[in-house]
């Protein structure tokens, strides 16, 4: 198995449940509130721990309660500690708001996750270089994030980058990228094309790869993922289940696909597993309280019927 390290977000989820979202200027009353652990790599970083990867997080965290809650979280999911650094700035906070369909909008202040520098970087180099995996995401300093993916490919890791929140990337970073793991809209954005339809998201695809990234694996939802390479264009099918939030959805998918691709797994075994662990993460609140563990997914499978692969 190979050793994952995830560079990502620890933000704490401060989550509003609604009939419906508020419009500009309007009050609406809510059904309840609650907090849970979050940040896109503290998702990715669990969901890995609990499907029995071995993986490391660096981020940074505030010296207040909510990273306190963080550091004890890891520990309990035995996951090590030591370059999850503190900070005098405040542990992040997402406001998430859920509506009764399972959809979600979120207002993410990022705190301390905005607080680890280059210098911090410099000091975690030892840790990426011991990894064979590095996975990360955008909920930090850009410079950060795109340097730690140009030096993991340059010490012959693996990356896999999870380009949200949605942004462009710059293009002399794009070859030291893996794979890329957008959703549509991220897709769009990155290429400055349209991605409503299939064909488009073909399309899309090959721009990035004719820009450098290796493979692109863009997550649709509950229509499944379109995986896009050199050698092979197909789309895997999703699997269907009772949508309760879709918060993290996006960060097990990723963290799952790291754990395959840690397991020497192909590509589209890759993303049927991963496809679903996002599919199970929707089916109970909160980010982490809905990571499932390797058995729960492994019995998930096996009671679903085969998902499809087309080929394109």
């Amino acid at each position: 198995m190979k050793k994952i390290v995830v560079l990502g977000s620890l933000v704490t989820d401060l989550v509003s449940r609604m009939d419906r979202f508020p419009n500009a200027g309007e009050s609406v009353v809510g059904n309840s509130f609650q907090t849970f652990l979050g940040g896109k790599g503290a998702n990715q970083c669990v969901s890995i721990a609990r499907l029995r990867g071995e993986v490391k997080m660096i981020g940074k965290v505030g010296n207040d309660q909510f990273g306190d809650n963080f550091i004890r979280l890891f520990k309990e999911e035995n996951i090590d500690v030591n370059d999850i650094f503190r900070s005098e700035v405040s542990t992040g906070v997402g406001n998430v708001q859920i509506d009764k369909s399972g959809q979600n909008r979120i207002c993410i202040i990022l705190g301390a996750n905005l607080d680890f520098n280059l210098d911090d970087l410099t000091k975690v180099q030892n840790i990426i270089k011991g990894g064979d995996i590095l996975l990360t995401q955008f909920e930090m300093k850009e410079e950060v994030v795109l340097e730690a993916i140009k030096f993991a490919k340059e010490n012959n890791l693996m990356t896999i980058v999870n380009p949200a929140p949605a942004r462009k990337i710059k293009e002399e970073y794009l070859k030291y990228i893996d794979y890329l793991t957008p959703n549509e809209f991220e897709l769009g954005l990155l290429t400055d094309m349209k991605t409503s339809s299939l064909e488009e998201c073909l399309k899309a695809s090959n721009k990035l790869l004719d820009l450098g990234v290796k493979n692109i694996v863009t997550t649709l939802g509950d229509k499944g993922a379109l995986l896009y390479t050199k050698n092979e264009r197909a789309l895997i099918s999703g699997y269907k289940v009772n949508v309760v939030d879709t918060v993290g959805a996006g960060d097990s998918f990723n963290g799952a696909l790291a754990y395959a691709l840690s397991n020497n797994v192909e590509i589209i075994d890759a993303i049927k597993f991963a496809n679903a662990m996002g599919a199970l993460t929707t089916t109970k609140n909160g980010a982490i309280p809905s990571l499932h563990h390797l058995e729960e997914v492994k019995a998930f499978i096996k009671n679903n019927k085969e998902l499809k692969v087309k080929t394109l």
